[in-house]
């Protein structure tokens, strides 16, 4: 509903993985998806090249390292996870010579989910929730349809990639292993241990610890040779400059804020204050701070953002920060270093800080735009996997909508 509670969220650790694989692509591309016409998964699986039927044991890039992971410092419980592949459930979907799991799809759908629904302010479970997947949106698809297919598509990128990976002899080394076995370790401890974990996998995204394993090594490899591509490129000087020129709004001086968010009743974070309420609490608030009140103290007391703990109200912002309410960004590039205000939206009330401004020249700004530009290249090379034939999304119709 509300763009800045939205970025706030979508910073958060809990949808961190989505996100990256958000920032190479979007969106199914009609040419490389084939619906599937068998009828059964039986037939579909038996339809797969014996190097897709390979990927149920080790990844061939891998295959070199799986022996050796029980002489390593990796955790002993974990030791044997490496040599194990994911279900021998017929697979969703295959791209090339590569299958979807039913084992991943389910983790990333439910992860997938859980995000929306956190971002949405949909309490999982309940009637609201299963409404919520099953409304129309305006492209006439329902929410599931759309989540479905925005996960596939995530798949497939994950899938070209170790394709791609293994054509250029890249695997993931002992030390990336071991690595994989510490992630391992400290979920565990996180939740009390292995059992409890396991638990938490099983009765939240449907998976085994052997299957989070491998969605573990292959986004490791899909990290690894994004890498890889990024160490090739090189942006010319000119092109670098010519975009600074081109988005001086985004490049030039930014202005730190520091704000406390109060919501009123109807937002999707829950709030049962009328609006009347919350303007009288965020001008009583107002009023403190103007009085020589410590703001930083009221931002952790007082503050309903989502990850106040993290971010702590803190802000450093462009003239067109996409997460920033215009209203407020307007303010804060017009007002004074000291000035504060409120700033009145549709979800809530914000007490806003100027705290800062910074200047930036070319020189600042550069690393960060060659970054942009990186980026955009690797988008470009995905997209052009992803029209690839060879690497063409083939589901199984049967399978996946056996699976919610």
């Amino acid at each position: 509903m509300y763009a800045h509670i939205y970025g706030i969220i979508t910073k958060s650790i809990l949808i961190s993985m989505i996100i990256l694989l958000l920032l190479v692509g979007c969106g199914l591309d009609n040419n490389t998806t084939v619906d599937m016409q068998a009828s059964s998964g039986t037939a579909f699986a038996e339809s797969q090249t014996p190097a897709a039927q390979s990927q149920t044991e080790a990844t061939p890039a891998n295959a070199a390292h799986v022996e050796e992971i029980e002489d390593t410092i990796v955790n002993v419980e974990f030791a044997n996870i490496a040599k194990e592949g994911y279900d021998n459930l017929p697979p969703v979907a295959i791209v090339g010579d590569y299958p979807i799991s039913q084992s991943e799809y389910r983790y990333m759908l439910n992860f997938y989910k859980s995000s929306v629904l956190l971002n949405t302010g949909v309490d999982a479970g309940a009637d609201e929730d299963i409404n919520f997947w099953t409304r129309t949106a305006s492209n006439g698809k329902t929410r599931m349809e759309e989540a479905r297919e925005r996960v596939l598509s995530e798949l497939q990128q994950i899938k070209i990639f170790q394709a791609i990976a293994e054509n250029r002899g890249i695997g993931l080394e002992q030390y990336e292993l071991e690595n994989i076995s510490m992630d391992l370790t400290a979920q565990s401890d996180r939740f009390g241990g292995r059992v409890e974990f396991e638990k938490i996998l099983t009765e939240e995204y449907g998976i085994d610890i052997d299957d989070y394993w491998k969605i573990d090594e292959e986004l490791f490899l899909r990290d690894k040779l994004i890498a890889s591509e990024r160490e090739t490129i090189s942006i010319p000087e000119d092109e670098i400059r010519d975009y600074y020129d081109q988005n001086r709004d985004i490049y030039g001086d930014m202005v730190k804020l520091r704000q406390i968010l109060f919501l009123i009743e109807g937002a999707d974070v829950k709030s049962e204050r009328t609006a009347e309420e919350t303007k009288k609490i965020a001008e009583d608030t107002l009023a403190e701070i103007n009085n020589g009140a410590d703001m930083d103290a009221l931002i952790m007391a007082k503050s309903e953002e989502p990850n106040v703990a993290s971010n702590r109200g803190q802000y450093i912002v462009a003239r067109t920060d996409p997460y920033i309410n215009e209203d407020e960004l307007a303010w804060a590039f017009s007002a004074e270093v000291g000035d504060t205000c409120i700033i009145e939206t549709t979800y809530g009330y914000y007490v806003v800080s100027l705290d800062e401004r910074i200047a930036r020249s070319y020189e600042d700004c550069k690393p960060a735009i060659i970054n942009v530009l990186t980026d955009s290249l690797i988008a470009e090379y995905i997209a052009g996997w992803q029209k690839d034939p060879a690497y063409a999304l083939v589901v199984d119709d049967a399978v996946i909508n056996s699976i919610s």
